[in-house]
């Protein structure tokens, strides 16, 4: 059956969403007040940037080295907090509820973008109760098989799914993902089939790629990359709409065998809606100034990802725009998590 998204929420993100164009501080931020001397902050103790999914992981690896970096640039302590749990949203909604006085953010991702949608039963609203601070970088992900596939390019790929049907099979970090959702718009663009294994996490959905029992997955590149260097899987295709710089000679999807599809994963740190507009700005100012740091971009180079500045009302109206470009995939889908 097809589901229609309830219509509240998106006339409050097209009203956030304008206000962000316009600049001005989020609706929340303007009824609640400033706290105050925000013009100090930070003075007053360490900031947490919270990490929605356990130590180990690339939202955790490119969170600590930003910290490190924001620490010496705001005079303030950066502690990394990780708070995972339901495909991040348990840390989201945790910071969405934390004091809007500039010592809590969140190291957000497009998985919340896409939690914001699929999940029916969400304690709140993350499109009216986070906002956008900075983008942190981009990156593809990587459709990578076990090395036991005939296929090596996506003709290849296509050609063999077709073949095998619904005996061919695919693995997810969990129902509702971004492998989840980009695999299934995959396969409708494609015509192929393939059943769907869902996993708690990438790491066991990687194990079984290891080991045989799935043939394919879209993986955020970190892990990919470092998969494929080790020759452990086989990389076929970038799912981005452009050739990634760190995997040059891979062909994209969108050149090959789904025209129109992009699908890329993104980074940014994002605050309570309250947030007082001077501390938006700090941070913002804060983050694009590690971003270019010689040292921070190596390790992004090193991890396939790739920066993409934005203004933070910029990154605002592209969160909100991520909601319900993902929302309507969902709809299309029919996936959604009880």
């Amino acid at each position: 059956m097809h589901h229609t998204r309830p219509q509240g929420p998106s006339r409050r993100r097209r009203l956030v969403a304008a206000l962000a164009l316009a600049g001005c501080a989020p609706l929340a931020g303007l009824l609640a007040g400033a706290p105050a001397r925000a013009a100090d902050w930070p003075a007053q103790q360490p900031i947490r940037l919270v990490v929605p999914a356990p130590a180990g992981g690339s939202l955790d690896i490119l969170s600590r080295p930003l910290a490190a970096k924001l620490a010496g640039i705001l005079g303030q302590a950066v502690v990394v907090e990780n708070r995972g749990g339901a495909g991040g949203m348990v840390g989201a909604d945790y910071v969405s509820k934390a004091a809007p006085d500039g010592y809590t953010f969140l190291m957000g991702a497009i998985h919340h973008a896409i939690g914001a949608t699929v999940n029916r039963n969400l304690v709140f609203d993350p499109a009216r109760e986070l906002v956008g601070v900075a983008n942190i970088g981009t990156t593809p992900n990587v459709a990578i098989v076990n090395n036991r596939l005939p296929v090596r390019t996506p003709q290849e790929l296509v050609a063999w799914l077709k073949q095998r049907g619904d005996k061919a099979n695919y693995a997810t970090g969990g129902p509702g993902t971004l492998q989840h959702l980009s695999m299934e718009w995959f396969k409708s663009l494609t015509g192929v089939q393939a059943m769907t294994v869902h996993y708690r996490g990438s790491s066991p959905a990687m194990s079984d790629l290891l080991g045989g029992q799935v043939d394919l997955m879209f993986e955020t590149m970190p892990l990919a990359l470092a998969q494929t260097r080790a020759d452990a899987v086989r990389a076929i295709a970038v799912t981005s709409r452009e050739r990634s710089p760190a995997l040059p000679d891979l062909p994209t999807f969108n050149e090959t065998v789904a025209p129109g599809f992009a699908v890329s994963s993104w980074y940014g740190v994002m605050a309570p809606a309250a947030t007082p507009r001077p501390i938006l700005d700090r941070m913002h100012q804060a983050i694009e100034q590690a971003l270019a740091m010689p040292d921070i971009v190596q390790t992004w180079q090193s991890a396939g990802v790739q920066p993409q500045p934005m203004s933070q009302a910029e990154f605002q109206a592209f969160w909100l725009g991520e909601i319900d470009r993902w929302g309507k995939i969902a709809d299309e889908h029919d996936i959604r998590i009880e």
